[in-house]
C-alpha cells in the first residue's frame, strides 16, 4: 500500500523574503521589540488556537518527543537548532539515521511543531518540544505500508509520546502498526486528507476505530477565519474524533529559509503542538485524557455540537490550559470539596492574613481529567468594608430605658439588652431580658438573643445594685453561631462550620446623674476547636470591650446622646493550621502539606462612635451616627476609617 504527501500551495521564501512580507519598509530595522512582533505575527495560527494562554503559563512543551513520520528535516534549518533529536530513516533497505529532507515537507511539518521563538521567521505552536524525525516518505512524496509501520513502532518504542502522521494512504490498510502504537501508550495525530471529501482519508478514518481508544485524532483543516478550507477533507464518520486547526497558507521552516504552504499536512502540526503543551504542563496525562481534553474544550465551529463537517470543532488551548468541570480538593475525613470558599470579616481576619502571608491559602485540586490547579483562596477573603449607614445606627442604638423589674422585649444591637461585649456583634438582634430580685440588693437576669443570620446566645448575669442607681455585675454566656465562627463568615473550603463560644463578662453601670450613665462591660471568651474541610483551629480565646456613656435630654427635651468606645470581638489566642494539596507528583498523585499559623491578628481595631436621636414631630426622630475606626478587621497595616450618617425615621 502506497502513501503520499498532497499539499495544495507551496511557496518559497527565503529568510530575507519573510522579512520583507512583515516589514514593506525596505532596510527598516527592528527593535527587539518589533522583530518578536513581526515572528507572532507570522505565526498567526498560534494565536487563532488560543496557545498564548500555555506561553503565559510558562509552558511551551518542553519535555515532550513528538515523532513526525514524513520526509524527514532539514536540521541545518535555524529555526529548528537545538529541536532535533536523533531520528531514523526507514525508507533505505537497511533503516539508519539519515534523515535528511529532500522534499522539504517533513521540515515544514516540524517547524509548525517547535521552530524556535528567537524573534526570527517563525515559531512552532511547542516552540521548545523535542522533533523526532521518522522518515517514512522518499524525497519524491511517496512511501509504503513497510516503511510507514516500521517507523511507527521504532518511535512508539522510543517512548515519543506523540506521533504526527501528515500523510495519506490511497485504501485502508492493515492497522497492526497503529494498534501497536496505541498499545504503547501513543497519541497519533493524523491528516485528514486534501480531496475535499466527506470521509478522511487513512490512516486518520481509524480514529472511529473502537481499538483506536480516542487516541487517534483526525484533524481537517480551516482558514484564517475558522472556516474549513475548499480543499480538506471532512470529518465524516470520525467527527467524534475530530478537531480543526489553521492549515491554510501557513508559514514555516523550508530548507534553510521559510515557506507559506497550505494542507491537512500543515493543520495537524498545529494540533499535535496543542498536544505537546498539554502535555508539558500535565506529563502523567494519558494520550486518551490529552485527546479528550482537546475534544471536550474545542470552538465549536459549523452545525451545533459534533458535526460531519468540522467535528468537535477549532482546537482551543485556551480553553485547554483551563480546568474541565468542577475543581476539587482532598478534604478531612478523605472527602474531596469543591475548590471554592470565602471568608468575610469577624475575629477570624487575622488569622486568614496570617495564613496567606505564609503561603497555606495556595490550594490546589483536580479537575475531572485528574489535572492539577492551584487557587490563591486568599482572593476569597472579603476585605474590611467601610460600614453601612444602617450599621452605623445599629452600632450606637438609641438610649435604653433604665433596667425594670418585668420582662423586657427590645431589637436592635444585642449588647444593648445583654452587657456582654462579645455580642456587638449581633446587630439586629431580638432580645428578651428579665430582673428577678434575690434580696439585698442582688438580682438574677436570664436573657436571650437571637439574630437569624448570624447567631442566638443565652446569657445569666447575677448583679449587685449600688448607690446612685449603680449596678456591677457578671454573666456567663452562651454563644451559638449558625452561619458565623467567631462574627466570621465563611464558605466552602474555608469554612469552620457553627461555634459555640463562652463568654465571661464584667459589667458595671452608674448613673453620674439623671439623666446621665456610664455603662462598661469586658469579655472573655472560649471557642472550642473547630475541623472544617482543610482548616483546623485549636481552642480559640477572645476578647471584647465596650465603654458608652449615654445622656438624655442632651439639648433638647426628648433627645438622646451616646458615646462609645470599644473593641470589637478579637482572637487573643490559638492557632489555625491548614491541611492542603499543593499538586501533583509525577505520577499525578495529590502531594499535601500542613501548616499553622497564630490566630491572633497583628493589629487591634478601635472604634470611637457618636450617636445622637432628637424627636421630630410625635411620630418622628432624626438621628445622625459618626465613628471613627482605627485598624479596621484587627489589620495594623489597615487605614483609620471615619463615617456618619443622618436619617430620619417616623412610625406608621
Amino acid at each position: 500500500m502506497f502513501f503520499r504527501l498532497n499539499p495544495v500551495l507551496r511557496t518559497g521564501l527565503t529568510l530575507a523574503g519573510v522579512a520583507a512580507l512583515a516589514n514593506p519598509v525596505a532596510g527598516l530595522a527592528q527593535t527587539a521589540a518589533q522583530a518578536a512582533q513581526t515572528e507572532l505575527n507570522n505565526s498567526k495560527f498560534v494565536s487563532q488556537i488560543g496557545a498564548v494562554t500555555a506561553y503565559g503559563l510558562k509552558f511551551t512543551g518542553l519535555g515532550v518527543k513528538i515523532a513526525v513520520l514524513d520526509t524527514g528535516v532539514n536540521a541545518a534549518s535555524p529555526d529548528l537548532a537545538g529541536r532535533i533529536v536523533t531520528g531514523r530513516n526507514f525508507t533505505v533497505a537497511t533503516p539508519n539515521t539519515s534523515v535528511a529532507d529532500g522534499n522539504g515537507h517533513g521540515t515544514h511539518v516540524s517547524g509548525l511543531i517547535a521552530a524556535n521563538r528567537n524573534s526570527v521567521g517563525m515559531f512552532g505552536v511547542a516552540y521548545s518540544a523535542q522533533i523526532m524525525p521518522v522518515k517514512v516518505i522518499a524525497d519524491n512524496g511517496a512511501g509504503n505500508t513497510a516503511w510507514l509501520n516500521a517507523g511507527l513502532r521504532w518511535a512508539a518504542d522510543q517512548q515519543a509520546s506523540i506521533a504526527n502522521m501528515s500523510l495519506g494512504s490511497t485504501a485502508a490498510f492493515d492497522p497492526a502498526a497503529l494498534k501497536y502504537a496505541v498499545g504503547k501508550g501513543m497519541l497519533i495525530v493524523a491528516a485528514a486528507g486534501n480531496s475535499a471529501l466527506a470521509q478522511p482519508g487513512w490512516p486518520a478514518r481509524y480514529a472511529s476505530q473502537s481499538w483506536a481508544n480516542g487516541q487517534i485524532i483526525n484533524v481537517v483543516a480551516v482558514d484564517s477565519a475558522s472556516k474549513i478550507a475548499a480543499w480538506s477533507n471532512r470529518a465524516g464518520d470520525a467527527m467524534n474524533f475530530t478537531l480543526a486547526a489553521p492549515g491554510a497558507s501557513l508559514m514555516s521552516t523550508y530548507k534553510t529559509g521559510y515557506a507559506l504552504m497550505s494542507g491537512t499536512s500543515m493543520a495537524t502540526p498545529v494540533v499535535s503542538g496543542a498536544a505537546a503543551l498539554i502535555r508539558s504542563r500535565w506529563t502523567y496525562l494519558s494520550a486518551k485524557d490529552v485527546a479528550n481534553i482537546l475534544f471536550v474544550t474545542a470552538t465549536d465551529l459549523g452545525a451545533a455540537g459534533v458535526d460531519a463537517i468540522y467535528g468537535r470543532g477549532l482546537v482551543n488551548v485556551d480553553r485547554a490550559m483551563k480546568p474541565v468541570g468542577q475543581v476539587a480538593t482532598p478534604a478531612y475525613g478523605g472527602k474531596t470539596v469543591p475548590l471554592y470558599g470565602a471568608s468575610a470579616g469577624g475575629a477570624l481576619a487575622g488569622a486568614m492574613k496570617n495564613a496567606a502571608q505564609a503561603g497555606l491559602l495556595m490550594v490546589s485540586g483536580v479537575d475531572e481529567y485528574g489535572r492539577d490547579f492551584t487557587a490563591d483562596m486568599s482572593r476569597a477573603l472579603v476585605k474590611t468594608r467601610p460600614l453601612l449607614a444602617d450599621e452605623l445606627f445599629a452600632l450606637n442604638p438609641a438610649v435604653a430605658a433604665p433596667s425594670s423589674q418585668g420582662l423586657r422585649v427590645s431589637q436592635g444591637n444585642a449588647f444593648a439588652a445583654l452587657p456582654v461585649a462579645h455580642l456587638g456583634f449581633m446587630d439586629q438582634a431580638t432580645s428578651l431580658t428579665q430582673r428577678l430580685p434575690i434580696g439585698a440588693g442582688w438580682a438574677m437576669v436570664p436573657a436571650l438573643a437571637s439574630q437569624t443570620d448570624k447567631a442566638t446566645a443565652a446569657s445569666l448575669a447575677l448583679t449587685r445594685t449600688l448607690p446612685r442607681d449603680g449596678e456591677l455585675g457578671v454573666a456567663m454566656t452562651q454563644m451559638n453561631e449558625q452561619q458565623t465562627f467567631l462574627g466570621a463568615a465563611t464558605q466552602g473550603v474555608l469554612g469552620l462550620g457553627h461555634s459555640a463560644t463562652t463568654a465571661l463578662a464584667l459589667f458595671a453601670r452608674a448613673s453620674i446623674d439623671e439623666h446621665t450613665r456610664l455603662d462598661a462591660s469586658v469579655s472573655f471568651g472560649s471557642t472550642p476547636a473547630a475541623q472544617g474541610s482543610l482548616l483546623a483551629t485549636t481552642s480559640a480565646l477572645s476578647q471584647a470591650m465596650r465603654v458608652s456613656l449615654t445622656r438624655r435630654n442632651a439639648l433638647v427635651d426628648g433627645d438622646g446622646l451616646a458615646l462609645a468606645f470599644e473593641q470589637p470581638m478579637r482572637v487573643s489566642g490559638g492557632t489555625m493550621s491548614i491541611e492542603r494539596m499543593v499538586g501533583t507528583d509525577a505520577a499525578g498523585a495529590p502531594m499535601i502539606e500542613r501548616g499553622s499559623v497564630s490566630m491572633k491578628p497583628d493589629g487591634r481595631e478601635l472604634r470611637l462612635s457618636l450617636h445622637y436621636s432628637v424627636p421630630m414631630g410625635r411620630r418622628g426622630s432624626l438621628q445622625l451616627a459618626a465613628m471613627h475606626r482605627s485598624q479596621p478587621g484587627h489589620f495594623a497595616d489597615a487605614a483609620s476609617e471615619r463615617a456618619a450618617a443622618i436619617r430620619y425615621r417616623t412610625v406608621f
